[in-house]
């Protein structure tokens, strides 16, 4: 019996040396699920001198709308909210591919003015962890030329 034995030990070990390894799995796979998928604003680009009215455009995941929207805002230095508008998806919003959106927002300063738009997907759930993103921007008065 000792030595059925060691033939089939010797069949497995053959075996398992020919078998691939467990984590072959192709990078590109393994980045395209482990890769949260995020908004991107197109305009305006970050640090950029805007008036009113300022028009934000990109693409959001699907999951980021609720009922075709999502919330931005413009906030002052002190976090004080100077203006918002809903993001509205441009095609169909039931999807988990990037949807197109615009939003446009309405504000008057005297002076230039630093603010941060953000972007935060719309959870009408109130669960915590809610995804936003901030774009730092400067406010400039009505009539300045850019």
């Amino acid at each position: 019996m000792r030595f059925a034995a060691a033939p089939l030990a010797f069949v497995a070990l053959l075996l398992s040396a020919c078998s691939p390894p467990a984590a072959e799995t192709p990078p590109a796979e393994a980045a395209a699920t482990s890769t949260p998928v995020t908004i991107v604003v197109n305009a305006p680009a970050a640090g950029a001198r805007v008036t009113s009215p300022l028009r934000v455009e990109g693409a959001a995941p699907g999951d980021w709308f609720f009922e075709a929207v999502f919330p931005t805002e413009l906030r002052g230095a002190d976090g004080a909210v100077l203006a918002e508008a809903p993001a509205q998806a441009q095609h169909d919003w039931m999807t988990e591919a990037p949807v197109p959106f615009v939003a446009e927002l309405r504000f008057n300063v005297t002076q230039e003015t630093p603010a941060t738009l953000v972007l935060k997907e719309d959870m009408p759930s109130g669960l915590p962890g809610q995804r936003e993103i901030s774009i730092p921007v400067v406010l400039a008065p009505a009539g300045s030329s850019i």
